[in-house]
């Protein structure tokens, strides 16, 4: 008992592929998974982030209004009476005439009472260096967040895999507890004959239907297991758990092909934050070049909400010529940022190539194993249908025949458990080689 639970126990934990194209299960999984989703909505909104920035090229149109009310304040003194008024009296003598009226001096404030200024703005930038720097780096996000998508894709296709076999592996281990239990009925059925005809003892029975017990828990769980990969899986493909699980075409155990490697997406990753942090260099390197604008303004202004029209061109130029070196030492920063990045990539270059190789050997390692069982199978089967022979002619006892029974279960189990584990190598394998294509 205690042997097959430890056998259905490595099942539980194992993983097997009934195939290499995974490609329906997967476009599913990758229309419908609901994290992807929201990394494909990440990716959206980084190409509106795009449009935004070539925007920044074109004009922009406002209207603004002021209206005021004001009261004292500085104020001018105009001596228009001292200065006009003799000239008044003289004309009036002159004309004989009250044709030129007397008038008073002027007090004007400079806060301008009851007035408005209506007007329309537009604004055009001419030459802003840093306008082109913001699309080229928001292109390079848009790259960065479809990297990010093909990562998480490739992740959930290893476990999608890895939980299709779990639902396979636990399916295939109901199997094998079902023929192991049709051999114990036929067992038991021979051995009630033999005890009734007085060949065989009751205790012989009695440790036969033991063993059918131990067979049913097992049974049980793997029930269970089979119940559990399976809303796992569609967990990950987003489906409901009524869903049917699509079936996959398999070889017996993978292939040990090591040909059309990609690039994994955590290398192009760091190779786009390289280009990235290249970009911080550059806008530093934009901080002393000129900035050219121009804006025009037409509306009208005027006292007691009169008309009174107006247009005003303006240019605007705008240059850095000193910032006590924060500039440079910006610029310093960025440089040393892309050197740490091109350390790292190296790295994760040479940990990635050092995975690889050590998926690969593992892979080819457990293939050879899993290879070894099928003649031991073979052999068991022999052996209990030879013990079994023995056992109706009352020659062999049924302590053998159990014996003989264990190892059929036994070995099917462990050839089951090393082509899981072949296949669990193989698409940890995949995984790490960047074999899958990613669209």
């Amino acid at each position: 008992m205690r042997k097959y639970l430890n056998l259905i126990l490595l099942l539980g934990c194992s993983t097997f592929v009934l195939g290499q194209d995974f490609s329906p299960i997967l476009q599913k999984a990758w229309a419908n998974n609901e994290q992807l989703k929201s990394k494909t909505f990440n990716l959206k909104m980084a190409e509106i982030a795009l449009k935004e920035a070539k925007a920044l090229y074109g004009p922009t149109a406002q209207f603004n209004t002021q209206y005021t009310l004001a009261v004292g304040g500085r104020s001018i003194s105009l001596p228009v009476g001292d200065l006009m008024n003799p000239v008044y009296s003289t004309l009036n003598k002159l004309t004989n005439s009250n044709s030129f009226p007397q008038i008073e001096n002027v007090k004007e404030q400079f806060l301008p009472n009851n007035f408005y200024d209506a007007k329309f703005r537009v604004s055009q930038p001419i030459y802003y260096p840093e306008l082109a720097l913001n699309k080229k780096l928001k292109a390079e996000s848009i790259e960065l967040k479809s990297l990010e998508i093909k990562a998480y894709k490739r992740w959930l296709a290893k476990e999608i895999m890895q939980s299709y076999f779990q639902v396979t592996k636990a399916k295939e281990a109901i199997k094998i507890f079902e023929n192991s239990d049709s051999l114990l009925m036929e067992a038991r059925r021979t051995t009630q004959s033999m005890v009734k005809n007085g060949v065989a003892l009751p205790s012989a029975l009695n440790r036969i239907e033991s063993q059918m017990a131990s067979i049913d828990a097992l049974k049980i769980e793997a029930n269970t297991n089979f119940s559990n990969a399976k809303k796992y899986l569609f967990f990950l493909e987003g489906v409901p758990e009524s869903a049917t699980i699509e079936s996959v075409q398999m070889s017996d155990l993978p292939s040990l092909d090591t040909a059309d490697i990609e690039k994994k997406e955590e290398i192009l990753q760091l190779e786009k934050a390289i280009s990235l942090q290249n970009l911080a260099i550059d806008k530093e390197k934009l901080f002393y070049k000129p900035k050219l604008g121009a804006q025009l303004d037409f509306g009208s202004q005027a006292y007691n909400f009169g008309w009174s029209p107006y247009a005003l061109l303006g240019i605007n130029l705008e240059i850095n010529l000193f910032d006590n070196n924060r500039n440079k030492w910006r610029k310093e920063q960025a440089e040393l940022n892309v050197q740490s990045t091109q350390s790292q990539l190296t790295y994760v270059k040479t940990q990635f190539d050092l995975v690889k190789n050590i998926s690969y050997d593992n892979l080819v390692s457990a293939v050879k194993q899993a290879n070894t069982f099928q003649p031991r199978i073979a052999a068991s089967k022999r052996l209990y249908q030879d013990v079994l022979k023995k056992y109706k002619e009352g020659t062999s006892n049924y302590l053998e025949l159990m014996d003989a029974h264990t190892q059929i279960t036994q070995n099917e189990l462990q050839f089951s458990i090393a082509k899981s584990t072949a296949w669990e190598k193989w698409a940890e394998y995949i995984y790490n080689s960047a074999k899958l294509k990613i669209d």
